[in-house]
């Protein structure tokens, strides 16, 4: 073995002993939305609590009354131009692109909006794309880790404040509004976020940005797209706040049930990612196929009322359901994402191998994504889920948690 894997399996071994090993498992999905674990010993149907596709758009030959059956719009896809072959700055171009971001724009209220291939890759070229003499950032502490890869590559000044602490965001943007040297504030944060569920004080923000004319708002809406909002365009759409974000950036990989992302701006900014954004100029383009169905998704996301309204009574319900455990388990729902703060690692484990044990598939959530202490599993309700599903649900937790 060279010094260099020996050094590897060291690392390994002391993870191992940690219990912080990272591992996948394969699994098969099935009809329903419920999945089989390749690796078990003796695979059955589990009800899927990991998911991101929160609107159940998995399969798409199950529609709920009254909305878009995306069966045509997938049997009505071109399998001629199965792949870009290039960046989209080479010969990866295409029309169908280029509708599907003004489609965007149009819905989100933005001049115009750029597409990535991921979520990551949107936060990872926005800000270094962007970076300008005299600007600093403001980071909520709880940004994804996208957001904190793209911040740390721009090699922009940054500092974070307290989550969703409105209070100590507004003494930041003071201190660096008053200096000279200072030109832009760029202020990050997520709609909805990912670990904990909770909401950002939009309204809040926005009055900042009102307030301070060196401000611009940078919102995440990867887990609010398709969710929140009358036409499911996101919660700055169920705030009345579309047009006051300048970076609106959102991804197709969760409710869409797809995969990209985008960022809604104005022409100037689009203009200067395209030039600048390296995540973009030197990644082959998402396949031609996949800008198909995404627009299918989302010209049928004013259609999917039903959902969402499902999903917001599995929510409540979940909610009325654990309401005896104290707040340092559950701390109050304000989304589909519902974090039960466990404590520990192998309180973690414990909780969600019982959940397996009773048809349940979720994984806990372990540092270092989350801090140390605050080991949870991370309920994703989807709108495939149905009430009893939840309710049983509910009965295991309260029995091992309570």
């Amino acid at each position: 073995m060279s010094h260099f894997e020996s050094h590897i399996e060291q690392i390994l071994a002391t993870l191992r002993d940690e219990q912080a090993l990272r591992t996948l498992t394969p699994i098969e999905p099935l009809e329903e939305g419920r999945y089989a674990a390749l690796d078990d010993a003796h695979p059955r149907p589990l009800i899927n609590l990991n998911s991101n596709d929160y609107l159940a758009l998995h399969n798409a030959s199950c529609h709920f009354a009254d909305e878009a059956d995306l069966t045509n719009s997938l049997q009505a896809l071109s399998a001629g131009d199965l792949g870009s072959t290039s960046s989209r700055l080479l010969s990866g171009d295409r029309g169908v692109m280029h509708q599907l971001e003004e489609l965007i724009a149009q819905s989100l209220r933005h001049e115009t909006a750029l597409l990535f291939n991921s979520g990551y890759h949107a936060n990872v070229g926005i800000l270094p794309a962007l970076k300008l003499p005299g600007m600093v950032v403001i980071a909520d502490k709880l940004i994804h880790a996208s957001m904190i890869d793209g911040l740390r590559l721009s090699g922009l000044p940054f500092e974070r404040f307290r989550h969703n602490d409105v209070a100590q965001l507004q003494r930041l943007i003071e201190k660096h509004h008053s200096a000279e040297s200072c030109q832009h504030i760029i202020v990050m944060a997520e709609s909805i976020y990912s670990m904990d569920g909770d909401l950002a004080p939009l309204h809040e923000f926005v009055a900042l940005k009102q307030q301070y004319p060196k401000v611009a708002l940078y919102i995440d809406e990867a887990h609010a797209i398709g969710v929140r909002g009358a036409h499911g365009y996101g919660l700055c759409e169920e705030l009345g706040l579309l047009s006051e974000i300048d970076l609106l950036v959102g991804t197709f990989g969760k409710a869409l049930g797809s995969m990209g992302a985008y960022v809604a701006c104005s022409e100037a900014v689009r203009t200067l990612l395209i030039t600048r954004s390296r995540s973009l100029i030197y990644s082959t383009m998402l396949p031609p196929l996949i800008i198909q169905w995404v627009l299918a998704v989302w010209q049928a996301l004013p259609t999917f009322t039903q959902r969402r309204a499902h999903l917001a009574k599995l929510q409540q319900l979940l909610t009325d359901e654990l309401a005896s455990l104290p707040a340092q388990l559950l701390p109050t729902p304000h989304s589909h994402i519902i974090p039960l703060l466990c404590g520990s690692r192998e309180r973690a484990r414990a909780v969600a191998q019982a959940l397996h044990e009773e048809g349940y598939f979720i994984r806990p959530i372990m540092s270092p994504t989350v801090p140390v202490g605050s080991e949870r599993l991370r309920i994703s309700l989807t709108a495939g889920l149905t009430t009893a599903e939840v309710r049983q649900l509910c009965q295991i937790i309260l029995t091992h948690l309570a």
